[in-house]
C-alpha cells in the first residue's frame, strides 16, 4: 500500500492542473462579442489622432465588427505621428442607419469636420435611433454642433474655444476623461483611448 501512497498523492496536483489548462482553453475560446455588428469610424484627411484611431479599430476588430472608416475623401489619411489610414467611402457616401454606432476619431485635424452639415445629419439621424455614438479629443465638439448633447453634459480636450463652444450651446463640459450620456460616449484625450474603445464595445454588446 506504501508504494501507492506518492501516485495517490500525485493525482490530484495532475487533475487540478488538467482543470485549470481547460479552463484557460476555453477562456482563449471566448467568441467575439461583435459579431453582425457594423461600426462607422470617421477621421479627418489630416492630423487624425493616431492611437484614438488604433485602439478602438484594432478592438472593434478583434470582437468581430465589421468597420468601415469614412473621411471627406478617400485619399490616403495621415495622423500626427504619421499613421496612414486609406477611407473606406466618403462621408458623403454613407447611410448612417446601416450602422450600429458611429465613432467620431479626434485630433488637430479633426476642427475641420466641427461644422460638417453632413456629419450632424447623421450624428442626428443616429441619436434618433438610439444608435451607439462616439467622439473623443476635439471631436465631440461635432455632437456638441449637431444639437444632440444641448442639456447633457459631455467631456471633451479643452481649449478656450472649445469652453465657449459648450456653453453657448448649453452643454455641460465635466472635464473628465470619460463622459456617457444615455449611448453618447465622450473621452477627452489620447490617454482614454482605450476606455473609450472599451465603452463602446461594452455599449454595442
Amino acid at each position: 500500500m506504501k508504494k501507492y501512497l506518492p501516485i495517490l498523492f500525485i493525482l490530484p496536483i495532475i487533475f487540478n492542473a488538467c482543470q485549470g489548462g481547460d479552463d484557460k482553453k476555453m477562456e482563449e475560446k471566448k467568441e467575439p462579442s461583435l459579431v453582425g455588428k457594423n461600426i462607422l469610424m470617421v477621421i479627418a484627411p489630416q492630423n487624425f489622432r493616431d492611437e484614438e484611431f488604433e485602439e478602438p479599430h484594432s478592438l472593434f476588430l478583434k470582437e468581430g465588427a465589421n468597420v468601415v472608416v469614412a473621411s471627406t475623401d478617400t485619399n490616403e489619411a495621415q495622423g500626427m505621428f504619421g499613421m496612414k489610414v486609406k477611407p473606406d467611402k466618403c462621408i458623403e457616401d454613407v447611410n448612417p442607419l446601416d450602422f450600429d454606432a458611429i465613432v467620431l476619431i479626434g485630433g488637430s485635424g479633426s476642427t475641420i469636420l466641427w461644422d460638417n452639415e453632413k456629419l450632424h445629419e447623421y450624428v442626428k439621424t443616429a441619436y434618433e435611433n438610439k444608435k451607439v455614438i462616439g467622439a473623443i479629443c476635439l471631436s465631440p465638439v461635432t455632437l456638441v454642433k449637431a444639437g444632440i448633447l444641448k442639456g447633457k453634459s459631455a467631456t471633451c480636450y479643452e481649449t478656450p474655444e472649445v469652453v465657449q463652444i459648450f456653453k453657448k450651446n448649453d452643454v455641460v463640459l465635466t472635464g473628465k476623461s470619460i463622459e456617457v450620456t444615455e449611448k453618447i460616449i465622450t473621452a477627452n484625450g489620447p490617454p482614454a483611448a482605450k476606455d473609450y474603445a472599451e465603452k463602446i464595445v461594452e455599449l454595442l454588446k
